[in-house]
């Protein structure tokens, strides 16, 4: 019967690796971990588990650290696991089958893992129930398929010294690959580390674009570390570089649009989007709806994200963005609708809260209004506008209560506001 074995390179992961151990330790016949220079009781936490410990000079290269524990490991197949992630429990079992079965012929099997994060404007971010144990308390996770799972002694080797990956070498080799996506490995430590991790990592990947020039997975990865210092102006050359080398590279024109976005150039991110509508992509429809919106083309803005919530119904921005739209067009019990899906899917996400709650606090000013108390009216929709001060249908109640004050200035104020935010509603 094959055997499987697990590869880890270790530094310092104490505060993960026994959750880690602990996940996969029941299907593994070996765990071989690459040590590149702990200081904690590492180490100790895998002696005991059984684990094979090596020393691995660190050398600013993931890649080859990586490759020097594939040498050491004897088993027929690998499973590549980093120390604070862990493997599903269902998953686990899932695995060992496919190894019992030698994979059905298959070299090498992508799993997706699910890095844990908050951040629903990623464009791979996907809802979990606040009641999963795997999340921790996140509110979702960014999907990525990565192979993780190979045959041994078949010439796979890892390449590129950050953000490393074995499956150039695979299909350079002819492997046959096979999508398990129902296998998940929960990514835990996602994001963690601040910005000395993150100008480590910047370093290596500026020398990963001198060694690989012509590769547009470097010179994106290079872009998306100099994003994550907050150094957009360093980050566009580096981005449109993929973007030369690679016109459909996704990951580069996403990001490429969402550095004109923050700048507010909107033709500009629309044409980039453009290029990438046909791939149906629920954040690139999305983004293009938003964009519509905004330039007061909002039947354009309602198909965009149609689209997107048809193909993706839990995705919680296009939800928010149909929610938007649909206020902007008048018809607001189905704004309240859409809101109530982005709840029901992300409950914990602060911006849907602070949307449903400006809602509320709209129709609230409305009623007083209604009744003849603009005062009490005109101090909700303040606070309201605290928490969605991009609400321009709030901007225009804001605008009438001033009026009704003769506050000219700052009613016209307001107005203004909501016809930048939202142009049609000045058609």
């Amino acid at each position: 019967m094959p055997t499987l074995g697990v590869v880890m390179i270790v530094k310092n992961e104490a505060e993960w690796l026994e959750d880690c151990l602990e996940s996969v330790c029941a299907i593994a016949d070996e765990i071989v971990i690459g040590d590149t220079g702990s200081t904690d009781n590492s180490n100790a936490i895998a002696q005991e588990f059984k684990a094979k410990i090596i020393d691995v000079p660190w050398t600013d290269d993931f890649a080859a650290a990586r490759n020097a524990v594939l040498a050491a490991a004897a088993s027929d197949w690998l499973l590549h696991m980093d120390a604070d992630e862990t493997l599903d429990e269902d998953s686990a079992q899932a695995i060992r089958d496919l190894v019992d079965a030698d994979a059905d012929g298959a070299d090498a099997v992508e799993l997706m893992l699910a890095n844990y994060s908050d951040d629903m404007r990623a464009w791979l971010w996907r809802p979990v129930s606040p009641e999963d144990p795997n999340a921790r308390g996140k509110a979702g996770y960014i999907a990525v398929p990565l192979l993780r799972l190979f045959r041994n002694r078949r010439g796979f080797e890892y390449r590129e010294p950050v953000h490393e990956n074995i499956t150039e070498s695979v299909v350079e080799l002819g492997g046959v690959v096979l999508p398990e996506h129902e296998i998940v490995i929960h990514h835990h430590g996602f994001g963690k580390g601040g910005n000395e991790k993150s100008e480590f990592y910047l370093r290596i990947a500026r020398a990963k674009t001198e060694a690989r020039p012509n590769d547009a997975k470097a010179w994106h990865d290079f872009g998306e570390q100099l994003v994550a210092l907050g150094r957009p102006e360093e980050a566009e050359p580096a981005v449109r570089k993929a973007l030369t080398l690679d016109a459909a590279h996704l990951g580069a024109g996403t990001t490429l649009a969402n550095l004109l976005l923050n700048r507010g150039e909107l033709d500009a991110a629309r044409e980039v989007l453009l290029q990438f509508e046909e791939t149906g992509a629920p954040h690139i429809l999305v983004a293009l709806a938003a964009i519509a919106c905004k330039q007061g083309h909002i039947d354009d803005a309602d198909e965009y994200v149609t689209r997107a919530v048809a193909h993706a119904p839990r995705h919680v921005l296009a939800r928010l963005t149909a929610a938007r739209i649909a206020d902007v067009r008048g018809y607001p019990k189905a704004a309240h609708m859409q809101l109530e899906a982005a709840y029901s899917f992300a409950p914990t996400i602060a911006e849907v809260l602070e949307r449903i709650d400006a809602m509320r606090m709209r129709d609230e000013a409305d009623a007083l209004a209604e009744k003849g108390d603009v005062k009490s009216a005109l101090t909700i929709l303040v606070a309201a506008l605290k928490h969605d001060p991009e609400d321009p249908l709030i901007h225009l109640r804001l605008a009438k209560a001033l009026d009704h004050f003769g506050d000219a200035k700052r009613a016209e104020e307001s107005r203004a506001r909501a016809f930048t935010l939202a142009p049609s509603l000045n058609a």
